[in-house]
């Protein structure tokens, strides 16, 4: 019973976490054919938002998931995934598994391939009523809401003109030290005072990142190395 109000309270938190985000996170999602929309318009979470609020609740080392299956159709994959939740030290809990699916665009079968993955992930965190307020129809109001024209976000800064900047030491430094780090899709390196903290979407890179001699901030929520200027 501890373990179930736990999990629960855990929950909470992982949906307030999502909540806080606000417009930013949610995402108008349509059916199109021939260039018209089919069916209804629906709204739910932007899958890097709900994977950033869990590692930032749960820990990324306290949940995994597993591929069950896959299939690749003409026109689009399908994968079953497997989602565990660690509770009660190294006790791991499923809900079982759920199936997701994602349009094969111009041939790209590798990222269908993670888009079904993700899709499936995100039905599986549902069953634990992760982003409940997305199939409790909520998230309308908060989308059309940011659509009005506002100040900018707390996490979204006005565009500046673009200038050119003149390339310090430090700068010349840092790209010698870019050429050191992984080049890993979808993430970007930002140099703090000795460390890189490696920024974007790392949810589905931590292995790569792991062997790259990159840690877990458990307090800033990010992957973090320390590098040795030249």
């Amino acid at each position: 019973m501890s373990e179930e109000k736990n999990l629960t309270k855990l929950v909470a938190g992982i949906n307030a976490e999502l909540r806080a985000f606000g417009r930013a996170a949610v995402q108008e999602i349509k059916m199109m054919k021939d260039g018209k929309v089919v069916g209804q318009i629906r709204y739910g979470y932007k899958p890097q938002y709900v994977f950033d609020a869990v590692n930032s609740i749960l820990l990324p080392e306290n949940w995994r998931y597993e591929v069950v299956s896959k299939e690749i159709f003409d026109s689009q994959v399908v994968a079953e995934v497997r989602l565990f939740i660690r509770v009660n030290g190294n006790e791991w809990i499923c809900k079982g598994s759920q199936t997701g699916q994602m349009q094969i665009v111009k041939g790209n079968v590798g990222d269908s391939y993670k888009g079904a993955i993700t899709d499936a992930i995100q039905k599986c965190l549902s069953l634990l009523s992760i982003g409940t307020d997305a199939y409790r129809g909520l998230l309308r109001d908060v989308y059309l809401a940011g659509k009005r024209p506002a100040t900018a976000s707390p996490k979204q800064q006005p565009e500046q003109p673009i200038k050119s900047p003149i390339k310090s030491n430090s700068d010349q430094d840092q790209a010698r030290n870019n050429t050191d780090l992984p080049k890993i899709a979808g993430i970007n390196y930002q140099h703090r005072d000795g460390i890189v903290i490696a920024v974007g979407n790392s949810f589905d890179k931590k292995e790569l990142l792991k062997s790259a001699g990159f840690k877990w901030d458990k307090s800033d929520k990010n992957w973090y190395k320390e590098v040795v200027m030249h």
